[in-house]
């Protein structure tokens, strides 16, 4: 009943935050007018953004048949690519304020003058989102059966009415609100599941009960290169998911996203640390007959370490944190995703509609998205993990280059561009079924982009208005 409880009391305060934060105007649903004046808000939000369910149940299950490559190389590039991202932070707050940008194709149509570019990239985003959502209602469900034991379909129907309430009433200000007290729950969440499985396991001495091959680099039952390829697919996105990105826009100033980018990459040190060690740690406390159940299907082993290992009440800070996961970051993507279609799209194609109906639209196609995801995600017999990293992995390869690049070389233009984004869509597609399995279709994805980026600019003219000091003169 405890479980119940405490699900109860923390919709209820949702609901309540975002009826307190909502907003009538387009510009304060989508990027909170730019007045997000707490870093650790923002810093942590962002975290909780990137992380989702996947991470709490895939990132922390897959370590079972990965073994101790995916604890380090999930660890390394996750902290590695924060920090890279916090430094780009404050030269992207800038361009989006010059700019007065409020979605990332925006940012980048007005960087290169490209509205082609703008429906192209906003396309993708709509596509490959709808696509990454579906794993994470997978995770969301699966932990709603954890948690209060209800059936997966119904789990998925609590999902979607738990978001779809707080995205349409409080836009970005309730996701990022909402998000950073998820990201502390998470964070609290992710501690106390490592510390209570280190201590079941007799602390320091768990180790000792880890078989060797578990803990050898070269790979349990995934080969070391597909693990590689998959962490670092996944890690990519911290510096180029718009779901993110929009939380830098947010930002009242510069001083802000700098102090920021002390929380951001701190969080996702202690989170990824804790919750990527979960699955190797599990051959420390489990029997074999235990672990033989978790190994074709690693998803489910978190939860079963929670009420198994935890006392009761404190399993449910665990499985609530991991729903809060879930949660923060399909009400992310749910929003960039339509405003990629309603402000992107629909407004290059009929420029008069207001914001007023814009606003209106946004909050009525969220909740389509949401449903058709959670439909989607009824049977989904794959693993989350491989779906997160290609889905995941292909956005931030179509939005990192054309991004790095405009902030840091002013020849780029928008031929540039357009050529990097279908370079780095149709090549990771095409990899993804006709290449090398232990090579990631996204190594591919940003080698292509690259190249296409840099050979369309430089066989175009030199862009007639180019990118000044984005910095010190926009802040």
């Amino acid at each position: 009943m405890i479980n119940e409880l405490l699900l109860v009391a923390y919709v209820a305060f949702i609901v309540l935050l975002s009826f307190k934060l909502r907003q009538g105007t387009f510009s304060g649903f989508v990027i909170s007018d730019r007045n997000v004046a707490y870093p650790a808000v923002i810093g942590i939000a962002f975290t909780a953004a990137y992380f989702s369910a996947a991470s709490f149940l895939g990132g922390g299950g897959y370590g079972l048949i990965a073994g101790m490559p995916w604890v380090v190389f999930c660890t390394f590039f996750h902290v590695g690519f924060a920090c890279l991202a916090w430094l780009m932070a404050g030269k992207i707050w800038a361009m989006a304020k010059q700019y007065d940008a409020k979605t990332v194709p925006q940012l980048l149509e007005k960087r290169y003058n490209s509205p082609t570019g703008k429906v192209i990239l906003a396309a993708i985003m709509l596509l490959l989102y709808t696509v990454y959502l579906v794993p994470i209602f997978k995770g969301c469900a699966t932990l709603f059966q954890g948690l209060i034991g209800v059936s997966y379909l119904e789990g998925l129907m609590i999902a979607v009415a738990i978001v779809a309430v707080y995205y349409a009433i409080g836009g970005l200000p309730a996701i990022i609100w909402i998000g950073f007290i998820q990201g502390v729950l998470m964070l609290a969440g992710a501690v106390l599941l490592y510390g209570g499985i280190f201590s079941v396991g007799g602390g320091m001495q768990i180790w000792d009960h880890i078989p060797a091959n578990v803990l050898s680099m070269q790979g349990l039952n995934v080969p070391w290169q597909k693990t590689l390829g998959m962490a670092f697919s996944i890690s990519l996105g911290l510096l180029a998911l718009p779901d993110l990105l929009i939380m830098i826009f947010s930002a009242k100033d510069r001083r802000v996203v700098r102090f920021a980018g002390v929380w951001g990459p701190l969080s996702i040190a202690v989170y990824a640390l804790c919750i990527f060690s979960l699955g190797i740690l599990a051959y420390g406390v489990l029997s074999a007959e235990q672990l033989a159940s978790f190994l074709k299907n690693p998803d489910g082993l978190v939860p079963f370490l929670a009420t198994t290992f935890l006392p009761r009440g404190f399993d449910a800070i665990i499985l609530l944190a991991a729903i809060s996961a879930a949660m923060s970051t399909m009400s992310a993507i749910v929003l960039v995703t339509t405003t990629s279609l309603t402000s992107d799209i629909l407004r290059y194609l009929h420029p008069e509609i207001s914001d007023k109906k814009t606003l209106l639209l946004t909050r009525i196609v969220g909740v389509t998205i949401l449903m058709i995801a959670a439909i989607s995600a009824v049977d989904v017999p794959q693993q989350i993990v491989p779906l997160v990293s290609v889905s995941m992995g292909v956005i931030a390869c179509c939005v990192f280059v054309p991004l790095f690049f405009g902030l840091y070389w002013d020849r780029g233009t928008q031929t540039g561009f357009v050529a990097s984004l279908l370079a780095s869509f149709s090549s990771v597609v095409a990899w993804n079924f006709y290449g090398n399995p232990l090579i990631h279709p996204v190594f591919i994805g940003l080698v292509c982009a690259a190249v296409a980026y840099v050979l369309g600019s430089l066989a175009t003219s030199r862009p007639s208005r180019v990118q000044e000091a984005l910095g010190d003169k926009a802040a």
